[in-house]
């Protein structure tokens, strides 16, 4: 029921039409329910006249239902609901010397034919301008009204226009424009703006579900991006879908979507509660950006994003998931537009305490490191460490080179304060276990950068080196670096010889090309005594016992001195020929003929009267060499005078000699010999050797029971 006016109100509009008529409009703000299906009725009534407005929400119509009024024709218009008018009064004249009579009206006054006379008061203004236009409309601000719609309150704007006639004889009618589309998006615009100041997940995902489900794009841009970054922080998958969404119809507009976006929606993986859930989002997240930014200026989110996304994941210790994205930006030689993001990276390389040997890193650390490098950045020393030890113990060869590789390049810089210097231990390793793997590029940088840092190369390094060309093939280069080794003042080992003569006896083409090229003319850099031992016990290994001799009365011939090693090669090369040629077994207790021992006896010669003429010194290595040739030939006596001589000349022997020739004897029955060289332990440098004595007396106290009970089945057969 709307309450009438008071009797200024009337007043004041009489003296407007009367002073400067023209059109006159008052406009008066309404709210607007947003629920669906609902009727509003607004009735005004005076005296006995009253009419009635009906507003049916179902098909946006609005209808009415009027008594006619006994004056004029003029109809009633009501201006649509969803227009945003203003909640004061606003009031339009031709010229500029009206005042509001509204602002300072008495409320205290009232007339009970206020309303008839407002009316009237606006017949006569129209009435005295013929030009008015039709399309404006008269709004009145009823400061006192109330709508009934069922229990609910509402505000419903009233619009009133006059076309001149008497209002008595009019007709009340009302023609409503009110699509109910722009009334869905003031009620979907309303509950996402209360669904987001409540932080309701429901209602937001609710509002987000209508407005994709609707063919029309019913919220703005801002609203959506309010949407993605609440949700992040609640339902990141659902931030994803509203994500997509909203560059989809950027996409279709011919735009894209805000940058940050993506990242609030990124930073929500955190919220993710299995890593089963973070890795079925990361992958829909990398198809989708795929997929939208890969097409010209796009590919810069795609260059931007992929790689965040994997600094994000990384960081949630989940580098499983963030393998993938790695290796794919790699592969794709991205641009490195943000280093940081390569520098945060290496900061989550660590290995685990009680990690397998096979154990290898989730991401490719090495490719972050040499593309980080290359581009210029240098990370800080503690990061680059920490990468290499996370390759121990660096089977990965590629890896570890490309690491090293990027060390070195570091290094070298002097732009920077930093120290990258690898310490020579660590060096040392690598080269140990990369030797193995005949990973000659890899044993050459290890050398370089020793030499770069300042560190001796040691006798190790050298080994290493030597082992990877031969293990490589290399036969010339492996040789050079024999010589090299030998002119820095190193002393090459018996077991490193044994090594190279090893890898020089798989082929026969191998060593006859060694020996080829060590007894040409161009051999100057690659001849030496160390060279040649091998070459003789590649022979010997290969059974090639002539070839093996022929190459040890070379070396006159090619102005070198016979060492140490050279008698222990053919001492060993000597057994190998008698158990090639008579099968003779280490612990045989059939006897050889006695031409066979004399010719083996007279090769010993040789060799002896070698070192005395050549002054060479008898090591443990050649004693045992020569007992263990001694032994296969059952002359054990031989056997025990060599081992006294080597106690009388303070050479240390070692352990393996003793129990050698003291095992043999007692297999042979000679128990008192085998107690005697047993004692002489002590005096050859190896200690009391108590296990030796037990098994002595073991194999003696068998072979007893067995005599004994041979000797009673004789008796007892006689």
């Amino acid at each position: 029921t709307i309450v009438p006016p008071t009797n200024h109100c009337q007043t004041m509009l009489r003296r407007i039409a009367q002073k400067n008529p023209g059109p006159l409009i008052c406009r008066r703000a309404a709210k607007c329910n947003n629920q669906a299906s609902r009727h509003v009725t607004t009735s005004v009534s005076y005296g006995d006249k009253k009419t009635s407005y009906r507003r049916e929400r179902d098909d946006g119509a609005l209808t009415q239902s009027s008594e006619r009024y006994s004056s004029s024709g003029a109809a009633l218009h009501t201006v649509p609901a969803h227009h945003n008018f203003l909640d004061d009064i606003i009031l339009r004249e031709r010229s500029n010397d009206v005042v509001n009579p509204f602002l300072n009206r008495d409320k205290t006054h009232n007339d009970d034919g206020g309303f008839l006379e407002l009316f009237k008061a606006i017949s006569t203004l129209n009435n005295r301008h013929h030009d008015f236009n039709p399309t404006l409309s008269m709004s009145m601000n009823f400061p006192d009204t109330e709508i009934y719609a069922g229990e609910e309150e509402e505000e419903v704007e009233e619009a009133v226009t006059s076309s001149g006639a008497d209002i008595e004889k009019a007709e009340i009618k009302l023609q409503v424009d009110d699509p109910p589309v722009q009334d869905t998006v003031i009620s979907l615009s309303k509950r996402l703006d209360k669904a987001l100041k409540e932080s309701c997940v429901e209602s937001v995902l609710e509002a987000f579900e209508q407005e994709r489900a609707s063919a029309e794009n019913e919220l703005s841009d801002k609203q959506l991006e309010r949407i993605i970054t609440f949700l992040a922080d609640h339902d990141v998958a659902m931030s994803f879908e509203a994500t997509k969404y909203h560059a989809q119809k950027c996409n279709a507009e011919g735009r894209m979507a805000p940058l940050f976006l993506y990242h609030y929606m990124m930073s929500g993986l955190k919220n993710c509660f299995s890593q089963n859930e973070v890795e079925k989002l990361v992958v829909d997240i990398q198809e989708h950006i795929i997929e939208e930014y890969s097409d010209g200026k796009k590919a810069v989110y795609k260059y931007i994003l992929l790689p965040q996304l994997a600094q994000t994941v990384a960081r949630l210790k989940y580098n499983d998931c963030a393998r993938p994205l790695v290796e794919y930006f790699l592969d794709e030689k991205f641009p490195l537009l943000n280093p940081d993001i390569h520098d945060s990276l290496l900061k989550t390389a660590w290995r685990p305490p009680f990690a397998r040997e096979d154990w290898t890193p989730a991401l490719p650390y090495h490719r972050l490191l040499s593309e980080l490098v290359a581009c210029g950045h240098r990370p800080k020393p503690e990061v680059v460490q920490r990468v290499l030890h996370t390759y121990y113990p660096y089977r990965d060869l590629d890896a570890t080179t490309e690491i090293l590789s990027s060390i070195q390049q570091l290094y070298h810089y002097e732009d920077h304060p930093y120290n990258y210097s690898v310490d020579c231990g660590t060096l040392e390793t690598i080269s140990i276990l990369v030797s193995k793997r005949g990973s000659i590029d890899l044993s050459l940088l290890i050398i370089e950068m020793a030499e770069s840092f300042g560190y001796n190369i040691s006798e190790s390094m050298f080994e290493d080196v030597i082992l990877s060309f031969a293990a490589s093939r290399q036969v010339p280069q492996c040789l050079g670096a024999l010589v090299d080794m030998e002119t820095k003042g190193h002393v090459h080992s018996r077991e490193l010889l044994r090594k190279v003569a090893k890898k020089l006896s798989y082929d026969d083409k191998r060593l006859r090309y060694t020996q080829h090229i060590l007894t040409g003319n161009d051999n100057g850099n690659i001849l030496s005594t160390a060279t040649l031992n091998s070459l003789m016990m590649g022979y010997g290994m290969k059974k090639n016992i002539q070839a093996a001799f022929d190459v040890f009365d070379s070396f006159p011939e090619l102005g070198l001195k016979r060492d140490s090693n050279t008698v222990t090669f053919l001492m060993e090369i000597l057994y190998f020929s008698t158990k090639q040629r008579f099968g003779r077994r280490l612990y045989a207790t059939d006897s050889l003929r006695p031409e066979d021992v004399n010719d083996v006896i007279g090769e010993i010669d040789i060799v002896l009267s070698t070192m005395k003429e050549e002054d060479i010194e008898a090591t443990r290595h050649f004693y045992h060499e020569y007992v263990r040739l001694l032994c296969s030939l059952g002359l054990f006596e031989d056997g025990k005078l060599a081992l006294e001589e080597a106690v009388s000349n303070n050479i240390k022997l070692q352990v393996g000699t003793i129990f050698l020739l003291s095992v043999q004897c007692a297999h042979r029955g000679h128990f008192d010999m085998a107690k005697d060289v047993a004692r002489l332990s002590v005096a050859a440098g190896c200690g009391k050797q108590p296990t030796l004595i037990r098994r002595i007396n073991n194999l003696q106290n068998q072979a007893l029971g067995v005599w004994g009970k041979t000797k009673e089945a004789i008796d007892e057969q006689s």
